[in-house]
């Protein structure tokens, strides 16, 4: 809701006129932020200030009061040839102390009553009118789609257009009798929205419909004039600038679009007939190299081409100076008959692409004829091999796991499977042999798996001198293996016994050396200490007491025994040999010698035992 400051008598007046949602004005002091309905003596007119005539509104409908005759009428008193009629039910007073229902936009504030009672001054209210003029008489409607129908031609009778808003629309039709064929006020503005939609709509599609002739009359001013695609507008303009369809455009803007649209048809028009004969002469040029050799070169096919179709080039391109264009000469529009287009036809690009798409080809048809000869080739090979696994296949009960290429190859030298086979490419008759021994062991290895397994179920135990008729006895009943497989099975089952035998020997060695070990380590810890000096039969009876001793014969912890002392005297002869050498250096070599002695005999113990260890393992 806008405000108005009505200073035409004062232009520095603070009072601001507004209209409230039904159609009421009121007025709002921006210095004291006093509302009131009645407006202020500083908007009035020297006539109104005279007159003694108030004017006020009831349901949007304005109405008059006389200050002296305390008389209402609904008809402006100043107006000539109208009595005044005094209005029934004077005992009722207007609701006038109602605030509108929005504020002022400036923070304006609802006064309170007491307020706005002082603002207007202690003269009391204009009685509320209780009737209308006969012309004006409220109709009834029995349902709301009538009541509706009779607002919507209200605001038809009004010319209310699609840009109006509600409050411009309540000043125009406010005094109507139709206004109030609807009851409440979201009723009239849901009825308002409707009809401004409607029309909103129909005056889009009469926009449109407006529009559409336009343009097809500004086509046909163009269509007049001598301008081809290269013509930009402001060169129009000065042609058209007078034609009627010209300035039937309201805009320049749209001016614009509808003649960049026009020349983006003559564009498509034009490209379409450039396709069509460049398409046709690039077949005929095709079809005029038919098979082209794939060593042909672009200078001598382009020499070719212009010699034969020279007269389809491009005007710009043509070898004939009597027959080249130059490039101001345009193309004038499709329906010009004699007009001549500079780019229709072939370009120096369309020969080299016809080039390219014929030597395409030709590589295209000599790849297709390698490949033929290819797959025959390698069909060929296909069933050289094909012939070789048969004759394998033949041969196949003959071998074993073990069976060589040196022994086969005898049997098979003047086979032709075999001598067709050599010099191709792929698989060679020997790696195709050594698949076939591959495949074979995988088969015995699987069933040589399964008799193990039902030997672990049944309790046979197989060991290096078990009869071979037992094995097989013993496979016939509880597993489905060949009998030709049986011998190289069996030598396999004899050779894993052994190799498990060994297994075991080593296992009880490693065993027997880390006992061994730990009696050794046992000896060097003894308390007292082993001397140089001391023999097997004195130190028995103590070493006999000992666990590591117990689990190993005597004559294996004698011979470690006797291991142990010669190291013992090894490393007093060591220190005795380092005792010497150092009474020999001067003294205060021998001072540092005496302070690391003790540290130097350290490391000295630490690594001969570490020697001593590194023996006993080896």
């Amino acid at each position: 809701m806008n405000g108005t400051a009505l200073g035409g008598q004062d232009p520095v007046t603070a009072w601001v006129e507004y209209t409230s949602p039904d159609g009421r004005a009121y007025f709002y002091n921006r210095d004291t932020k006093v509302t009131t309905w009645e407006k202020p003596d500083e908007l009035k007119t020297q006539q109104e200030r005279d007159s003694v005539w108030k004017e006020y509104a009831k349901d949007g409908r304005p109405y008059w009061y006389n200050t002296q005759t305390k008389q209402s009428t609904w008809t402006r008193p100043d107006v000539p040839n109208q009595p005044i009629k005094p209005l029934e039910a004077p005992g009722s007073r207007m609701d006038l102390d109602r605030v509108p229902s929005r504020q002022p936009s400036m923070q304006r504030r609802e006064p309170s009553r007491s307020r706005r009672s002082a603002s207007r001054g202690p003269r009391s209210r204009p009685p509320v009118p209780a009737t209308t003029l006969d012309s004006r008489s409220r109709h009834e409607y029995k349902t709301i789609e009538e009541a509706e129908q009779a607002f919507t031609s209200m605001l038809k009778r009004h010319n209310v257009r699609g840009d109006w808003s509600w409050e411009k629309m309540l000043r125009a039709v406010v005094n109507d009798p139709d206004y109030r064929a609807l009851k409440t006020l979201p009723e009239r503005k849901n009825a308002f929205q409707r009809y401004i939609t409607a029309v909103r709509e129909t005056e889009l599609e009469q926009h449109r419909e407006e529009q559409r002739k336009q343009r097809t009359e500004f086509f046909a001013l163009l269509d007049t004039l001598p301008i081809s695609e290269y013509t930009r507008f402001p060169k129009v303009k000065h042609l058209a600038h007078e034609h009627k369809a010209f300035c039937a455009i309201p805009s320049n803007k749209e001016r614009v679009e509808l003649f960049d649209a026009y020349v983006d048809e003559l564009l498509e028009k034009l490209g379409g007939e450039r396709r069509r004969v460049r398409a046709q002469c690039v077949r005929d040029a095709t079809e005029y190299l038919g098979a082209l050799s794939i060593s042909a070169k672009w200078t001598d096919v382009r020499d070719k081409l212009l010699e034969k179709f020279g007269d389809q080039m491009m005007p710009i391109l043509h070898l004939n100076p009597e027959k080249r264009m130059p490039m101001d000469i345009l193309y004038f529009g499709v329906r010009d008959k004699v007009a001549v287009d500079p780019e229709s036809g072939l370009s120096m690009l369309d020969l080299l692409d016809i080039y390219e798409h014929a030597i395409t080809d030709a590589e295209r048809l000599e790849s297709d004829r390698r490949k033929h000869e290819k797959d025959k080739v390698y069909r060929q090979q296909r069933q050289a091999r094909d012939a070789f696994r048969q004759l394998l296949n033949e041969h196949v009960k003959e071998f074993t796991p073990s069976t060589t290429w040196s022994e086969f190859y005898p049997q098979i030298k003047h086979h032709t499977a075999y001598t067709e086979m050599l010099g191709q490419s792929g698989s060679t008759p020997q790696e195709m042999f050594w698949d076939a021994i591959e495949e074979l062991s995988d088969e015995m290895y699987n069933e040589r798996k399964q008799l193990e397994s039902a030997m672990r179920s049944h309790n046979f135990h197989m060991h290096v001198d078990t009869a071979f008729d037992k094995v097989c006895e013993f496979a016939q009943s509880h597993c489905k293996i060949d009998a030709k497989h049986m011998d190289y099975i069996y030598e396999q089952l004899v050779i894993k016994c052994k190799r498990r035998e060994e297994e075991d020997d080593e296992r009880k060695q490693r065993h027997k050396r880390r006992l061994l070990d730990t009696f050794k380590y046992a000896l060097y810890d003894l308390c007292p200490e082993l001397t140089p000096d001391s023999k097997w039969d004195t130190e028995c009876a103590r070493i006999s007491r000992m666990a590591e001793y117990k689990a190993l014969d005597e004559n294996a912890c004698r011979e470690v025994f006797d291991q142990v002392i010669e190291r013992t005297k090894e490393r007093a002869e060591r220190k005795r040999r380092d005792s010497g050498s150092k009474r020999e250096r001067s003294p205060d070599a021998g001072a540092a010698d005496k302070r690391s002695k003790h540290g130097v005999d350290k490391c000295e113990d630490r690594g001969s035992s570490d020697l001593e260890e590194g023996e006993m393992v080896g």
